[in-house]
């Protein structure tokens, strides 16, 4: 397949007085759009040639490189002449349902909204089929249009905590089974712990970038008053936080779980072998009186020693009996 711009970058154009369609980017002029229609192009590789050439069609004439290229450890809302730029870390799950980190990139303006990054996003895609044909999405300006995108990373967020938490379903069903030795628990609760600070690491630094859409110098710059679509937004992100959160106390309680199995098991162990030691120290002291040296018409009898033996396996069975009724063994 070509590897060129047409491949790597494609555009949706959304428009509320006729259809929305895939358009060729560079056979559409930005000059018309207006406030029934929305561009939005999206750049499926972290390019900077592609970058430039998604960036002039919609009139950007210098996009931030350094931003979009070399990343930023705190995502934050930077303000353009003509449009705004911050960038999200987004969660995909692995085959093994192993969170990754997906970074996006978005640069807004008036009507279109470009997003950046490498392959597909899934729940882009799943958007664009859920809303295939004739969407209100026209008439939305790229403010409010962002904050649906916005909504949708962060539900990939509670996405990886629900793949977390069939994680450790699955462990706290292996645990009561006790079909887990210790080596193998240690490695898979290496495992959820660092995907749960993964998730964790990756969200809380976009706390702020959630709540700059919020502050009063943001809303100045928006076309319309999304003051109550961030406040939703803001909402979702605290759900997210606390989703994380609880998925790290699953986490740490299928620990205290696999260490209440383990103290159970030993204190069965030390039931039964009290049990066993009362047994046989019992037996033990029965061979020690027959064994002392004096004489008794006892052992003149031809079946004592069988008899003996008899008495010590009666007594041990009804021992057992007695002990498994009680629930002791």
């Amino acid at each position: 397949m070509e590897d060129g711009p047409s491949v790597n970058i494609k555009a949706y154009l959304y428009d509320a007085t006729g259809s929305d369609e895939v358009i060729e980017l560079t056979e559409f002029d930005a000059a018309t759009l207006d406030e029934s229609k929305l561009l939005w192009v999206t750049v499926l590789k972290r390019d900077a040639d592609l970058i430039e050439r998604a960036a002039a069609q919609v009139g950007i004439e210098h996009p931030p490189f350094k931003l979009i290229l070399e990343g930023s450890p705190h995502p934050m809302l930077v303000k353009f002449d003509e449009f705004f730029h911050f960038s999200v870390n987004s969660v995909m799950l692995h085959l093994d349902e192993s969170p990754l980190k997906f970074p996006i990139d978005f640069l807004v303006g008036r009507n279109f909204v470009v997003t950046i990054h490498d392959d597909e996003v899934d729940f882009f895609v799943d958007l664009r089929k859920r809303e295939r044909g004739e969407s209100v999405f026209g008439q939305l300006s790229s403010e409010s249009f962002i904050a649906t995108l916005l909504d949708l990373h962060l539900v990939s967020y509670f996405h990886g905590v629900d793949a977390i938490e069939r994680r450790v379903d699955k462990l706290y069903g292996k645990t009561l089974k006790k079909d887990l030795a210790a080596d193998e628990f240690i490695a898979r609760m290496i495992e959820l712990r660092r995907d749960v600070s993964k998730l964790r690491r990756w969200l809380i630094p976009q706390r702020e970038l959630v709540y700059s859409f919020i502050r009063p110098d943001f809303q100045q710059i928006t076309e319309e008053d999304t003051r109550e679509l961030y406040k939703t937004v803001e909402s979702h992100f605290e759900n997210a936080v606390d989703a994380v959160d609880g998925a790290r106390e699953a986490v740490l309680g299928a620990f205290d779980l696999y260490a209440t199995t383990a103290s159970q098991l030993t204190n069965i162990f030390i039931q039964r072998l009290t049990f066993l030691t009362v047994v046989m120290g019992t037996l033990g002291v029965v061979a020690s009186l027959l064994g002392m040296n004096f004489k008794n018409e006892f052992y003149d009898n031809p079946w004592g020693f069988w008899i003996t033996v008899a008495a010590m396996i009666i007594f041990t069975l009804a021992a057992t009996v007695y002990a498994r009724r009680r629930r002791w063994i």
